[in-house]
């Protein structure tokens, strides 16, 4: 035994490679143990719910432990050969170590955070919108990323025992030049993070400005909102206004869209036998909703005509026109037909004699 004993002093190296190998077999059964014991976990708990957002999470944590395991036996293996290793080169190796161990949990924070970010967004579109994207998410998610690493890389300053208030200081200074500089640019950015969060409108929403005019809306950004016109071109208006004035949406909360058709009739025409016709060619085509139900209203004494307005619905916005148009070419068919005149503006100019 004493023999042993002077061997393994005479040998440090010798001893300090078998430690190193048994902490190296230590991690790689700590290693699969927890990832057995975290997949047990993951099955246990995803039986008893529906949504897999437990199950990602669960996941995650377990690649990450892993990986926080393997880094502490690759620190403990390193320490192992301390008296052969310089304190300088050891500080090295810990810091990187240390790097690691704090960005893999500052990813494994932002990934659980945007996880339930989406999960979130997709139950409140489906609740809301139907299965619609929020656009909201990718700027929250960008917002996540940004204060997690801030926070993992200030940990790391401190750490490495960095003074972080001369940075804190410049940054602040250094931000208020920037926000003097880009006052209104930084406005746009506010009015369109309002915009994302009160949500006015949505992409694809057909809306109407304060000044008239019409369009889809093709894109929110940070800065401007774009607005595609019937003429196939972009109205680009920045948040702030667009903020600040009256927009109609047409489209929401309910997307099904009045279609009105105004016309008149001569005078002497069968005003009940008029509306019985314009009520049955909007319920022959076959984009007209039943519900609510067409009608025909006689509006106005004209000057040469009896003035009638026709109002029905279609389902989708885009078809406003087309169905529009297509009611009224079947409209002058069937009028043409039953001998209905449809009159054109005319006077009538009476020459006294004196």
């Amino acid at each position: 035994m004493e023999e042993i004993l002077d061997f393994l002093k005479q040998h440090e190296l010798f001893v300090d490679a078998l430690l190193s190998l048994g902490i190296l077999a230590a991690t790689f059964i700590a290693s699969k143990f927890f990832r057995k014991f975290a997949e047990t976990v993951r099955k246990r708990v995803t039986t008893r719910t529906k949504i897999d957002l437990d199950d990602k999470i669960l996941e995650f944590v377990k690649e990450v432990g892993c990986k926080v395991i393997w880094i502490a036996g690759a620190s403990l293996i390193v320490h192992q050969f301390d008296s052969l290793l310089a304190e300088t080169i050891l500080k090295y190796i810990d810091g990187v170590l240390y790097v690691l161990v704090v960005f893999i949990v500052a990813h494994l924070v932002s990934s659980v955070l945007h996880l339930l970010l989406d999960w979130y967004s997709e139950r409140l579109s489906q609740a809301k919108d139907g299965g619609d994207r929020d656009d909201f998410v990718p700027l929250l998610r960008r917002l996540i990323s940004i204060v997690i690493y801030t926070i993992a890389v200030i940990s790391i300053l401190k750490y490495f025992k960095q003074d972080i208030s001369a940075i804190i200081v410049t940054l602040g200074v250094g931000s208020m030049a920037i926000a003097l500089a880009a006052k209104d640019t930084i406005a746009n950015m506010i009015a369109g993070f309002t915009i994302m969060t009160d949500r006015p409108f949505r992409i694809g929403d057909r809306i109407m400005l304060e000044s008239g005019e019409k369009g889809d809306v093709y894109d929110i950004g940070l800065r401007s909102t774009k607005i595609l016109t019937f003429e196939n071109t972009l109205i680009i208006v920045p948040n702030q206004q667009i903020v600040n004035e009256k927009v109609t949406n047409l489209t929401y909360p309910d997307p099904r869209i009045r279609v009105r058709i105004d016309l008149g009739v001569a005078y002497g025409t069968d005003l009940d036998k008029a509306k019985k016709i314009l009520v049955d060619v909007c319920k022959a085509h076959p984009d007209v909703l039943a519900d609510p139900a067409p009608a025909a209203y006689f509006i106005n004494f004209g000057d040469s005509s009896l003035d009638l307005m026709l109002i029905c619905r279609t389902a989708k916005w885009r078809d406003q026109w087309r169905v529009g148009e297509e009611l009224r070419m079947e409209i002058k068919k069937v009028l043409e037909r039953e001998g209905i005149e449809i009159p054109f503006p005319q006077h009538d100019v009476h020459i006294k004699n004196e």
